[in-house]
């Protein structure tokens, strides 16, 4: 199913594939109550995550580069990757 966070955007229609947190908004709207749970919850998701692609003969996980959609030289980047098989 699209994404509806992608309206208007370049990845209109796209399905939303990865997560993102920007931590800075994270430590600054999110509770600090919440904040301690959250994380061990997430790392006990990882951990499993990180199991599950090692028993697959994966990197048990992988790092990105994020970029937001608004950068001006945003084209550029989606013509680059495009070139390689990665928009889409």
């Amino acid at each position: 199913m699209p994404e509806s966070a992608f309206k208007g955007t370049v990845k209109e229609g796209f399905e939303r594939r990865f997560t993102v947190i920007n931590e800075r908004d994270f430590q600054k709207y999110v509770p600090e109550s919440i904040q301690h749970d959250f994380w061990v919850e997430f790392n006990q998701a990882q951990n499993w995550i990180e199991d599950g692609r090692m028993q697959e003969g994966k990197q048990p996980f992988n790092n990105y580069v994020v970029i937001n959609l608004d950068e001006p030289y945003i084209k550029e980047i989606i013509e680059i990757m495009k070139r390689h098989g990665h928009w889409g």
